[in-house]
């Protein structure tokens, strides 16, 4: 045994020393959804209207091949438009406890004091033990005014704008309307 084979063994024992307390801080991040789960907030633009957005009602329904039809219908009971709504269904076992959870976007926009229903049926690999479900709304987002709103010009506005001859240049005829095909020489 020489001064090689005991630098090993010291090393091994350094390293098994590091590994034991990393798994040790390992177990605080552990919840009971998981490592690192934590429930969703929701953004600061929502929070204030959460209780005005309500999931009425909810189905979930496994499909030969692991598929899943849902079905969701919400309440908006707001003034304000809403879209993107991020639904968290949580899935139990029989016996009521955590199993899995999954998140749907409801990306159609909710119009302010109406209810919608949607529907899905998709791929999902919900967990085999799953017994019961418990959904509710995690987050969305607030319908605001447009980044940029388009102006249609009416005809007869001066006319030369957008209209080109078929070399490419602005066309000089007094606004009038050119029809035809385009020929290049």
């Amino acid at each position: 045994m020489d001064s090689k084979f005991w630098a090993n063994v010291a090393l091994c024992v350094v390293l098994g020393i590091l590994v034991v307390l990393g798994l040790s801080r390992l177990s605080s991040a552990l919840t009971p959804k998981g490592l690192f789960v934590e429930d969703p907030e929701p953004s600061a633009e929502a929070a204030p209207l959460m209780q005005q957005v309500t999931l009425l009602d909810y189905s979930l329904a496994e499909k030969p091949g692991q598929m899943v039809k849902a079905r969701f219908t919400v309440q908006n009971e707001s003034a304000r438009d809403i879209r993107d709504l991020d639904i968290l269904c949580e899935f139990y076992d029989r016996n009521g406890k955590y199993v899995d959870r999954k998140h749907w976007l409801l990306a159609d926009t909710i119009p302010a004091g109406s209810r919608d229903s949607h529907s899905w049926l998709d791929r999902r690999f919900v967990n085999t033990r799953a017994g019961g479900v418990r959904c509710r709304i995690a987050d969305f987002r607030v319908v605001g005014e447009p980044f940029f709103k388009l102006h249609r010009a009416e005809e007869g506005h001066g006319g030369e704008h957008g209209m080109a001859t078929d070399e490419g240049h602005p066309a000089s005829h007094g606004g009038h309307e050119v029809h035809g095909e385009a020929t290049h020489h």
